[in-house]
């Protein structure tokens, strides 16, 4: 074959393939609004054939896309000072111009903040919120750390309409706190309403442990089960410990052995009892022996 057929057999094969969209690619893609231009939220978005799009700020985005294809673009990950709703997402393309219809946008989210009062000095706490869709049911916990007594707020920010839920995930060191004003449901219209969250700390009995006998390369995980909370506690090594929970005064505990370590067996003396804040010391004379 020569090269003038040659040429003229690949423009048609060339033709063929464009008419059936082997080749021909165009762009679907919109604007986003609501992101902010300081660069501070990060939000990704995805296509059914899972590619990326990041954007941080306010603006137009496009995905390649088959001219005779289908589309679906979705929020992969959302900032966390605002949160992202697409509208035209989905979609068929009909030929090869582009389509830009696709409307992001982004409304501001809610910060969980409050005080805390009556903390040691070198004290910390460790919050917990809980936050759930009130749509799809998902729940995500978020932490944080608090290590001096007045004003704390949560990193992660709550969807205006999600519900939230901040309770004490880890006591200070024979202390015992409570929350009030814990639970609401997120507003954007209102966001003083989750920021009145008090955290109020108490002294409080520790409850420890002595174990003896653990062999080397051992762990036994106890327990210690308060009106219905049970707090774990796991080590690998003999000495002293202080389960997570320091309790108030009348408060019951019972220690038990809940996972033995392996080739022994341990037992508890003492497990058991009342916490008195006259005699805090009754509650750390708990030992646990392996053999």
């Amino acid at each position: 074959m020569n090269k003038s057929k040659l040429a003229v057999v690949l423009g048609g094969l060339g033709l063929v393939l464009a008419g059936c969209g082997g080749f021909v690619y165009t762009t679907v893609g919109g604007t986003v609004t609501g992101l902010g231009t300081s660069g501070s939220n990060t939000l990704i978005l995805r296509n059914d054939l899972n590619y990326l799009r990041t954007l941080t700020a306010d603006g137009a985005f496009s995905f390649n896309v088959a001219s005779n294809a289908n589309y679906a673009i979705t929020v992969s990950s959302q900032p966390n000072l605002v949160n992202c709703s697409v509208a035209n997402g989905t979609g068929k393309m009909t030929g090869d111009a582009s389509v830009n219809n696709i409307v992001v946008t982004c409304v501001p989210n809610v910060q969980v903040s409050g005080t805390l009062a009556g903390m040691n000095d070198g004290g910390s706490i460790t919050l917990n919120n809980n936050t759930v869709n009130p749509v799809t049911k998902v729940a995500t916990d978020y932490t944080t750390a608090v290590s001096a007594n007045g004003s704390f707020s949560f990193t992660n920010y709550v969807v205006s309409g999600n519900s939230y839920n901040v309770t004490v995930k880890y006591q200070p060191a024979a202390q015992y706190c409570t929350v009030a004003n814990a639970t609401g449901v997120a507003d954007l219209n209102n966001p003083n309403a989750i920021n009145n969250i008090a955290v109020s700390c108490v002294p409080a009995v520790p409850v420890k442990v002595t174990i003896n006998g653990l062999t080397a390369g051992n762990a036994v995980t106890l327990a210690n089960t308060t009106n219905g909370r049970v707090d774990k506690l796991t080590t690998g090594t003999i000495g002293i410990y202080a389960f997570n929970w320091s309790l108030l005064n009348g408060m019951p505990y019972a220690v038990t052995v809940d996972t033995q370590p392996t080739g022994q067996t341990c037992t508890v003396v003492n497990g058991s009892g009342v916490a008195d804040i006259t005699k805090p010391t009754a509650a750390s004379n708990i030992v646990v022996n392996c053999s």
